[in-house]
């Protein structure tokens, strides 16, 4: 299926590794970034691909980097939608800021990557879409409430838009990870009790979850769906 992908959050983590096979795989593979220039630099250099600096946020940033990736590299095949951050924090420490912010990056970041890249993909009628969310998605947790709230509602935006964009043969889905062992993974959840909750007692590698979410932006009969490879954490 090789041809372009772009991949927003690919300098760090789950996102550069994502980066690194779906090049492996054949794709000329541009990297969305934000701050992140050198490591975005790195993997491009490594891969053969262009990073690009925009903030997923802004809507306009993105109708800029897709038109931009689509001149360099051609019309975008696949899009992952991986940007995002996490604060350990309680709902009452909460600040507004955070609030705004966690929904504008994760939730509204994956809303434009859609809303700029899925009219093009309906218009060829062809490509995939997948959105990163997180097994945290399916349980909830009292410490990471805007992280897990924005998480949440890009599922119900990924079924939806599954449903428009299905007749065009335009595929959307989400694939939420368990805990992986990225510069994310903080401190807190490192710890053996956490650790021995995992069915399979260990983290995943950002390698695991790149093999998933490539192998579900290749799925052909694949849409509107949660894919949530985690290691036996959620067990359903």
């Amino acid at each position: 299926m090789a041809g372009t992908a772009l991949v927003t959050g690919g300098a760090t983590g789950m996102g550069r590794a994502t980066a690194y096979l779906l090049a492996a795989r054949g794709y000329r593979v541009a990297i969305d970034h934000l701050g992140s220039g050198a490591q975005a630099e790195q993997v491009a250099h490594e891969i053969g691909g262009i990073a690009y600096e925009a903030d997923v946020a802004d809507i306009g940033a993105v109708d800029a980097l897709v038109g931009a990736v689509e001149s360099d590299l051609g019309p975008i095949d696949v899009a992952v939608a991986c940007a995002g951050f996490d604060v350990d924090v309680a709902l009452a420490e909460v600040t507004e800021d955070l609030w705004h912010r966690s929904l504008a990056v994760m939730l509204g970041g994956c809303a434009n990557v859609i809303a700029s890249v899925g009219p093009r993909m309906r218009a060829r009628r062809r490509g995939s879409i997948v959105g990163i969310s997180s097994e945290l998605a399916l349980l909830g947790d009292e410490n990471h409430v805007p992280y897990v709230t924005a998480k949440s509602a890009m599922i119900g935006l990924v079924r939806s838009i599954a449903r428009e964009y299905g007749p065009d043969q335009v595929r959307v889905n989400i694939v939420c990870p368990g805990p992986t062992d990225t510069a994310m993974l903080t401190q807190r959840w490192r710890g053996e009790d956490y650790r021995n909750s995992i069915a399979l007692n260990r983290f995943g590698t950002p390698d695991e979850l790149a093999r998933a979410i490539v192998d579900v932006a290749e799925w052909t009969w694949l849409t509107g769906q949660v894919i949530s490879p985690n290691g036996g954490v959620v067990i359903q």
